[in-house]
């Protein structure tokens, strides 16, 4: 990991959001938010009222659990000497519609797309190895099972404090099925350079993940103090292992 310094530098550089991803996290977040607001519309009866509401929650949702993804992605990339881009799965978006209609909206899939790190030269001199490193790109790939195991802690704690409230409830169901679904071994998807990156990692996603949301959905106080812990020690194994200059 670089100085605080340095990577501030980085961020101010390099932290940006081009037009092509933020056509991708606004077609993301409007095709996630269309089919986890499906069944909200009235199954007897239609209900716009209710229905549109549910769909600016999700969206609210998908925007922050999307954004703070790729953000968490971008500044560990930064950190490490790589440039991240956002690159969504069109297929996926429509997999992911076409699933919901076949199914009326009881299997939602999240197959937003993955991220594509280009190696900057400059920043990577004098770190170990130099080049491009599959180890690491993977760890990078990774902030995004992170990332919303983070999230869905946060909407888990949510519950806790407000029961049966529809932004907690649906903000937890999102980010662990993005979570999951982020590790499928696609080539578009972040699993696949997971899983290629380092099998080890791999493996600890998928142990996280069900682990996490083994945790997460008994809505308790223990399940969210155990996560928290094994979140910190993962959190600070990983800042160890990270390159230095």
């Amino acid at each position: 990991m670089v100085s605080f310094q340095e990577l501030r530098e980085r961020l101010k550089d390099k932290f940006k959001f081009s037009r092509h991803e933020v056509l991708g996290l606004l077609s993301s977040i409007g095709f996630t938010a269309f089919i986890f607001s499906f069944r909200d519309w009235g199954t007897d009866n239609f209900n716009a009222l209710t229905g549109v509401e549910s769909l600016l929650l999700i969206i609210i949702i998908a925007t922050i659990s999307f954004v703070f993804r790729l953000a968490c992605q971008k500044v560990y990339g930064l950190s490490q000497g790589y440039n991240v881009e956002f690159r969504v799965w069109w297929t996926g978006l429509f997999i992911m519609l076409a699933v919901c209609f076949i199914s009326n909206g009881r299997i939602p899939l999240i197959l937003i797309g993955g991220i594509v790190p280009a190696f900057m030269i400059k920043q990577r001199l004098g770190e170990f190895r130099y080049g491009f490193g599959y180890t690491e790109t993977a760890v990078i790939a990774m902030w995004a099972v992170w990332a919303h195991l983070i999230l869905a802690i946060f909407f888990t704690i949510g519950i806790i404090l407000f029961p049966n409230t529809y932004l907690f409830e649906k903000g937890l169901l999102i980010n662990l099925l993005a979570a999951g679904l982020s590790l499928l071994p696609l080539p578009q998807l972040d699993g696949l350079r997971i899983f290629f990156g380092s099998r080890g990692y791999f493996m600890v996603c998928v142990a996280a993940v069900i682990l996490g949301s083994a945790l997460l959905l008994t809505h308790t106080v223990v399940g969210i103090t155990i996560s928290i812990i094994i979140g910190l020690l993962a959190g600070g194994f990983f800042i160890l292992i990270g390159s230095e200059k």
